[in-house]
């Protein structure tokens, strides 16, 4: 008991937007970490329209517990406005849809003892009573964060990260142009800076991802035009990195490649360009297939066997997103690809 006292203090920050249905698990399993310091958490409502707020506010008999209350204007200025308000020097972010195991806090805030390191991640395991289309994205980042074999890594995402607040300091808070990818923005920055970035395989938590295939499909817009703004302005970071490395960013190319070659055959009528196309498409298919059959080989989950089609689906969602920056790159001033996208 005596050593858990000497933990240092840390500030947990929670960006929300209608998360009434996890909100109540999320903080319960916060305030029941094994964790010996001071915890401030901070819930930055951003403009909520569900029961969240008031799910929230059961727990404001917490001890550091706060909320703020903000104008819906995104998870990005809902985490900036958070970290502003955090007072320890070990900031943390929590999505309102991620649930952290006892020991989470304890394993990530341990890795601070080494003054170069800026940032530290966790491990999302994927909850078993999720829907099809939220295990697919839960055993797509799993088999993702399975193939990272070192301690350090390029790329830490937001949703169960520890930031030291004079990495911040030193590269700036989260930018707000972006809608998705500014985690990564953030990781780039810091790696630039001179920081390491940790991967806690050992410190996990459960993710509860979009349920339907709706919500998957504009998450994955989202993400696809956010990665093509993150190549704009990283550009050395065009082949991916420890998340997201060559092979998935490879799905893109090889989709408008077979788009491409399926519109030769239409207007040109010649069968070849068919047979191309099958020869693209089947590469692509095949690399998804082996990927679930890795999926499967650990979950042990028939679902898995239905991810190279939501992976198809995926890639020409993908296609679409990129398009769209890429016109937007043409025909709009410049800068203004840098907005977020709605």
């Amino acid at each position: 008991m005596e050593e858990m006292k000497k933990q240092q203090p840390v500030s947990i920050v929670i960006p929300m937007y209608n998360g009434g249905s996890l909100i109540a698990a999320v903080l319960e399993a916060i305030f029941g970490q094994d964790y010996g310091g001071d915890v401030e958490v901070i819930l930055v409502n951003d403009g909520s329209r569900d029961n969240s707020p008031e799910v929230a506010r059961k727990f404001l008999g917490k001890p550091g517990f706060r909320i703020i209350d903000q104008e819906n204007q995104g998870a990005v200025s809902a985490t900036n406005n958070g970290f502003k308000a955090a007072t320890h020097d070990i900031i943390i972010s929590v999505d309102a849809d991620v649930v952290l195991s006892k020991d989470w806090l304890s394993k990530v805030v341990e890795e601070f003892s080494d003054p170069e390191v800026g940032a530290v991640q966790g491990y999302y395991k994927t909850p078993g009573n999720v829907s099809l289309m939220a295990k697919m994205m839960g055993y797509d980042v799993e088999a993702r964060y399975d193939s990272i074999r070192g301690k350090y890594v390029t790329q830490v995402c937001t949703g169960n990260t520890a930031y030291r607040r004079e990495a911040l300091d030193k590269v700036g808070l989260f930018d707000a142009r972006f809608k998705y990818g500014y985690d990564n923005d953030m990781s780039y920055r810091l790696g630039r800076a001179g920081y390491k970035l940790v991967f806690r395989k050992d410190a996990v938590c459960d993710h509860y991802w979009k349920a339907d295939i709706a919500g998957y499909a504009r998450q994955q817009y989202r993400s696809a035009y956010g990665r093509m703004q993150l190549v704009r302005k990283h550009t050395d970071k065009v082949s991916g990195d420890s998340v997201s490395g060559l092979r998935m960013i490879m799905q893109v190319p090889l989709t408008f490649l077979f788009l491409l070659i399926v519109l030769l055959g239409v207007v040109f009528s010649d069968g070849r360009f068919y047979l191309a196309a099958y020869a693209v498409f089947m590469v692509i298919f095949l690399d998804r297939a082996i990927f679930a059959l890795g999926v499967y080989a650990k979950q042990r989950d028939m679902a898995a066997w239905f991810m190279p089609f939501v992976h198809l689906m995926r890639n020409f969602v993908w296609c679409a997103a990129a398009a769209a920056w890429v016109v937007k790159a043409v025909f709009v001033p410049s800068g203004a690809v840098m907005k977020n996208v709605k």
